[in-house]
This record gives C-alpha cells, structure tokens and sequence, in this order.
C-alpha cells in the first residue's frame, strides 16, 4: 500500500493529500479507512504540522503559541479532514473494508468512528473491550485485506494467532492495556456508562465523547 507524502505545507490547504505512487486522495469523497490514515499521520507528525503551518494573522499565531488554538481548530486541511470524518458519521458503521490495514500495526494509536486519534492508554475499557470484540468478528475479513494491501515486511510483524487478527500489534497492544486495568478505572468507566445512557434517554442521542 502506497505511503501517504508528508508533505508539511499540506497543513496550509484542505483539498487533497498525495501518495508516493503519484495517486491523490480528494478530501470530500476519501473513505474512511483513508480518512484514518491521514488522521494519524497528523497526529503522529503533529510538531511537524505545526511548524509548517502559516497563520494568516499575528494574533492567531500567537494564540498557538500560548495554546489558546490548536492545530486542528485553524489548519485547513485538519478541518478538512475532520469535516469528512463528521459527513461519515451518517454512513452506516464500520465495516472491515473501512479499516486501513497499516492501523492494525500500530500499537500506539486509534482512529476512533468520530475521527478522534487517541493513544491506546487513552481509550476507556469498554472502547477498548468492544473494539477488541468488533476486530474478532472481522478477523478474516482483516486477514484479506492484509494479505492484499500489506508488504511482505509489514505482514511479517502480525505473529501467528487464532484468530489472525489477534497476533496484530494493535490487538496485543489492547489486550495488555486490557489485563492492566485497575479496579479504579473500572468503577470510573462504569459510571461513565451510566452516565451516558442517561444522557441518551434524556435526549435521545448517545454522546459523542
């Protein structure tokens, strides 16, 4: 699968991002899987970004310097990006084929369904639960696409497992994070849940944190 070009003056324009084989992805239409993609590479090359970004006046630039802006609050093709993840949302859920493979491999990070990269630490136990149950069920569809998407170097660093998916470094990575989770977090993230249902019964819509 060809790399996305890190070109850092991208940050300043919000149309597309190109490819190392020469093909362009077009913000508006990208998949989901290629909208994951490029969220994490902004969020791995953040500095990066930052750096190249041109404020378009001084008191924008210094509000991100004293951190009163993001990145993502100003740069255009973060917006992009993050304008395309909410037109999705709408779609229905996640399937195998919206999964970029190279996400199985990192065992830092996760594109969550609302376009939100977070490292694996920061992800509750019930995401992490249920996103360890959503990779079971899709583990032969996941297998594929790997077979067909990944180079021979990228598949070797999935070790042998049954089922396959579960020898990804992005699995293992969960199910460590997983056995390590205190008592603590456990009661925290239950009283999340409460939480959350009663906001959904009051209002009819499951929040989106």
């Amino acid at each position: 699968m060809a790399r996305i070009v890190l070109d850092p003056d991208d940050v300043n324009q919000g149309v597309s991002v190109t490819l190392t084989d020469g093909s362009v992805i077009e913000l508006g239409t990208a998949s989901r899987a290629q909208v994951g993609r490029i969220a994490r590479q902004l969020a791995r090359y953040h500095a990066v970004y930052a750096d190249a970004y041109r404020a378009p006046d001084v008191q924008t630039a210094e509000k991100l310097h004293r951190g009163e802006l993001t990145l993502a609050q100003v740069a255009p093709l973060h917006q992009a990006v993050a304008r395309r993840h909410q037109a999705l949302k709408d779609e229905p859920g996640r399937g195998a084929d919206d999964i970029d493979p190279t996400a199985l491999l990192d065992d830092h990070r996760w594109t969550t369904g609302s376009g939100a990269v977070k490292r694996i630490g920061e992800l509750t136990p019930s995401h992490r639960g249920n996103l360890l149950g959503w990779l079971e069920r899709h583990s032969d569809a996941l297998e594929a696409a790997a077979r067909t998407q990944l180079s021979d170097d990228e598949r070797a660093r999935v070790r042998p497992a049954s089922p396959w998916v579960a020898g990804t470094p992005l699995y293992r990575a969960l199910q460590a994070q997983q056995s390590a989770t205190d008592a603590t977090e456990l009661a925290k993230d239950e009283a999340r849940q409460v939480a959350r249902r009663i906001a959904f019964e009051t209002t009819g819509r499951w929040p989106t944190d």
